[in-house]
């Protein structure tokens, strides 16, 4: 019995695979030359002007009556503009992104402060802090030539940071 399931199973024909039928290899995806962009994107307030601070305890009230503009701007050497980041913040972030933010503010703010800490705020932007790269992609599509900065992008909605300190 057993020969004859050997038999059988020496009999059964096997399908073969043309090397037509095969798969292509893949393409290269990667075109190369130079690349940018702008990653890792967190919310954050971009300070301008001076810090306001008041305790320990109590209430901190401010009234705050003027003009300002904050940029936003690029660390690092070399690479990127600010132009492309606020480009890339407005596609990947928000639209409302923008290379420079001014105000005129008439802006009361009232905060208490816990008895014992100091009370701190300070005017800005709520923009956005990431990352710029500017890289040479090659077919292989590894990076070379690499160059990485810091980038602060403001948007148009402006308001007052507050903290609290020991002291």
């Amino acid at each position: 019995m057993a020969s004859a399931a050997i038999a059988a199973s020496v009999l059964t024909p096997v399908t073969a695979v043309a090397a037509d039928d095969s798969p292509a290899p893949a393409p290269d995806v990667c075109s190369g030359g130079w690349r940018s962009n702008v990653y890792g994107y967190k919310a954050t307030h971009i300070g301008k002007g001076p810090v306001y601070k008041d305790g320990p305890g109590g209430t901190m009230v401010i009234t705050r009556t003027t003009a300002e503009k904050v940029g936003s701007s690029i660390s690092g050497t070399a690479g990127v503009t600010v132009d492309f980041a606020v480009s890339q913040a407005k596609a990947e972030v928000s639209r409302e992104s923008v290379k420079e933010v001014s105000w005129g503010t008439d802006h009361q703010y009232r905060r208490n402060i816990t008895s014992g800490r100091y009370g701190n705020t300070q005017y800005g932007s709520w923009g956005h802090s990431a990352t710029w790269e500017k890289y040479y992609e090659l077919p292989n599509c590894r990076k070379s030539q690499r160059t990485s900065g810091g980038v602060k992008v403001v948007n148009k909605a402006v308001g007052f940071r507050y903290w609290e300190t020991r002291s």
